[in-house]
């Protein structure tokens, strides 16, 4: 049975070593350099070592009971092999008497040798078939590998059985981009993309892009791929996925934050974008100095505006002084204006101002709050619809100046009048009272 148990070792030993040398290939990451094609060359080598080193154990056989009996006095040493003769029969007739005492007299003094007997330890003998210790090198290899090779093992393993370009020649075209916002006016930033044969980029560095901004991944040929985001990286809506061309493979999505984009699918890396996103600020606006009255009642605005995109839209607007919030909204207490504030659109110094002053004059002579104590807010649009606001200006509305104390009472009761109905019937008996004494005086 020793001898049965060394020549398993033995076997098992060889094979082994084979096994361990594929593991510390693996380990060590040379699938992931070669191409598809020394992938399958190298690997049939594997595949036929393995084989080789198969064949011993499965031609080891089990010992007789001879053999057994013969490995015990070989391990013994003892002279008329005592455990071969228990086992024996007399060869002679058992009716001769001198030999068959003979006989018993042998068995007798083989028995009592018999208890020195021992089986012994198994002797694979590896040195003579490993004279240089291969397999003590193998297993260093194997240790030093596993360590070294960290969470990625079970991938480098797959790796060697990755024939895609062998079995089919990989056909495709990996292009990325991405297309910032249209009002931004800045040009797509183009990402590097993937050929057939090359090694994707695993670590690249983060791009800044203004927020919103659309990353556009495309595939050509008969290729299947994955992305995963994470961060501020999205899946687009669906009105900002068009219809992909012929033959092509897209995906799209939304960046309003930092985040990555993983391509997996196409090689034996990952192909990594990261990502930084510029936030669109709101715009800024203010007075560039007081509002001004004009000798024939407009009002002249002078203001500034500033905005990293560019400010599409201005406005003034107006609300009378001591105002609350919740006047607008159904306050019964609130005085209930006949005509809505005259705010105004002011004009930009260009199409989309980045920085620059402009000016607005408009005439609110005619408009029945002229005259009035209003509170001003300026507010600034950019085509991201961020807005941003001034600080509330208080002052007056310029009117038209009356000479005629009459016309001057009859354009202050109309302004009471329209900005509070509940004053009609003082109005109408304030203009009663000014119409008789205009009628006096005239008299």
């Amino acid at each position: 049975m020793d001898h049965l148990l060394g020549t398993a070792l033995a076997a098992a030993a060889t094979l082994a070593t084979a096994i361990g040398l594929f593991l510390a290939i693996s380990w060590l990451g040379v699938w992931l350099w070669l191409p598809p094609i020394a992938r399958a060359i190298a690997l049939f080598g594997f595949l036929v070592l393995t084989a080789a080193a198969t064949v011993p154990m499965v031609l080891v056989r089990f010992p007789s009971r001879h053999d057994g009996l013969r490995r015990l006095d070989k391990n013994a040493d003892l002279p008329h092999r005592p455990a071969t003769t228990i086992g024996d029969d007399l060869a002679t007739p058992k009716a001769d008497p001198w030999s068959t005492a003979l006989w018993r007299a042998h068995v007798e003094r083989a028995l009592l040798a018999a208890r020195t007997l021992k089986a012994g330890r198994p002797t694979p003998r590896l040195d003579l078939r490993d004279p240089i210790a291969v397999r003590a090198l193998v297993l260093i290899l194997v240790v030093t590998t596993f360590i070294a090779a960290g969470g990625e093992r079970g991938r480098r393993i797959a790796a060697a059985f990755d024939w895609q370009g062998v079995v089919v020649q990989a056909n495709f075209r990996l292009d990325a981009w991405v297309s910032p916002p249209t009002y931004t006016a800045k040009p797509p930033v183009i990402l590097p993309g993937l050929r057939p044969g090359e090694r994707a980029q695993t670590s690249v560095a983060a791009v800044s892009v203004p927020a919103g901004s659309v990353l556009v991944i495309r595939a050509s040929g008969k290729v299947q791929f994955d992305v995963v985001t994470k961060g501020g990286v999205a899946e687009a809506p669906a009105e900002q996925r068009p219809q992909a061309p012929a033959g092509t493979e897209e995906r799209r999505f939304l960046i309003t934050d930092r985040g990555t984009a993983v391509v997996r699918g196409l090689s034996d890396d990952d192909l990594t974008y990261a990502f930084n996103a510029i936030p669109d600020k709101p715009p800024v606006i203010t007075l560039a100095k007081d509002p001004e009255a004009q000798q024939s009642g407009a009002l002249q605005l002078n203001y500034k505006m500033e905005d990293d995109y560019g400010v599409v839209e201005g406005k003034a607007l107006f609300a009378l002084k001591g105002a609350k919030a919740g006047d607008k909204a159904g306050n019964a207490d609130a005085p209930r204006s006949l005509f809505g504030p005259p705010d105004v659109q002011l004009v930009l110094p260009q199409a989309r101002v980045k920085n620059g002053v402009g000016q607005t004059t408009k005439d609110l002579g005619d408009h029945p709050w002229a005259g009035a104590e209003v509170v001003m807010t300026l507010t600034a649009r950019d085509e991201a619809n961020n807005e941003g606001t001034s600080a509330p200006h208080e002052f007056r509305l310029p009117e038209r100046p009356f000479a005629k104390p009459l016309a001057r009472a009859i354009i202050e009761q109309r302004r009471d009048l329209a900005l509070d109905a509940e004053t009609r019937d003082r109005v109408l008996i304030a203009d009663r009272c000014a119409r008789h004494r205009a009628g006096e005086v005239h008299a």
